[in-house]
């Protein structure tokens, strides 16, 4: 939590934002969520519209990459406290449909200095596992859009995919609720609560049923496929398995 009142009375005010950049980039090397907090739009407490000062500040703190931005006095005792919330949610979403290099994923020698025990194979490895964002069409062109999905019984994966910040949406199927729940911070994540069965294929058939019914995805898409070798769910092998399908609706008649 990036508590921006507490620093300010704890520190010199012009140091403040430097430090909300510099804890969000170690957040994000270390994979914790991270929240920016206090004065995003407390003119709103009493007045309808926000200063434009406060409508860069949300853009900001989007663009360094946190994974939520919150508001308190604005909602606890506010004037308007609807208006407040849906001015953050379009400044937020017009600022993410923008993409920035800076908030694609965090450089590897931030990563390295901050992650000073892992080894630098470990972190290419890593670094490696963002390639799940990316597929291939039938023409052999690289595809950036396409939809992530996570079968997880812990969330370790769909937490460092969320890390290097893919610019589709991952929705990470648990069979945990608690993990359910968890995995609802951090950006880009979309949890789905699913009973797993025994059988794969079966649980993927009922993911993509479930996409497709909600609207999430439609007939023809390309969605990724991804489970963690950490803890494999299905198979014995301890490596990470990734595939790439298109989706079909069948219709009997």
């Amino acid at each position: 939590m990036v508590a921006r009142g507490d620093l300010g009375a704890e520190l010199p005010i012009e140091e403040v934002p430097l430090l909300q950049e510099d804890i969000i980039r170690r957040c994000r090397s270390m994979q914790k969520p991270v929240i920016v907090a206090t004065n995003m739009l407390e003119s709103m407490i009493s007045h309808p519209t926000p200063t434009r000062a406060e409508v860069s500040d949300i853009a900001i703190a989007v663009r360094e990459g946190t994974d939520g931005i919150m508001l308190s006095g604005e909602t606890a005792h506010g004037k308007y406290p609807i208006k407040a919330v849906n001015v953050m949610h379009s400044v937020a979403l017009r600022t993410e449909a923008t993409p920035l290099i800076s908030i694609s994923h965090p450089s590897l020698s931030t990563y390295s200095q901050v992650s000073s025990g892992c080894s630098r194979q470990g972190i290419i490895s890593d670094r490696n596992k963002c390639n799940v964002c990316f597929a291939d069409d039938d023409h052999g062109q690289l595809r950036v859009d396409t939809a992530i999905v996570v079968f997880t019984r812990t969330g370790s994966m769909a937490v460092l995919l969320s890390h290097y910040r893919p610019s589709s949406t991952i929705f990470a199927f648990t069979n945990e609720k608690r993990i359910k729940q968890r995995l609802a911070l951090y950006h880009g994540v979309l949890p789905i609560y699913m009973a797993f069965t025994d059988d794969a294929e079966e649980t993927f058939s009922r993911a993509t049923e479930y996409l497709l019914e909600g609207g999430f995805v439609k007939s023809g898409d390309y969605v990724t496929l991804v489970q963690s070798g950490a803890r494999s769910i299905w198979r014995k092998e301890s490596t990470h398995h990734i595939q790439v399908r298109k989706l079909y609706v069948i219709v009997i008649s």
